[in-house]
């Protein structure tokens, strides 16, 4: 027979396509970034590391535009 089964998804993925974050401050968010930097640049990926850290500068804080500097300078 039949197993039963439909195609409906666990509740906690419903809004994973939701692209903007209204629950982050710029902060946060470039706080996230600089992480996401960090890893393309592990990944040896500096190309899309610049393109970020590019963002840091427009919207990060002080010491966050500071450390994207850093990393960009190494790059």
């Amino acid at each position: 027979g039949k197993s039963g089964e439909t195609g409906a998804q666990p509740p906690d993925q419903a809004d994973e396509d939701d692209d903007d974050f209204p629950f982050l401050s710029d902060s946060d968010e470039a706080a996230t970034k600089l992480d996401l930097a960090r890893a393309y640049i592990d990944m040896g990926d500096d190309e899309g590391a610049r393109e970020i850290l590019g963002e840091v500068l427009a919207e990060g804080t002080e010491t966050q535009r500071q450390d994207a500097q850093v990393l960009l300078d190494r790059l």
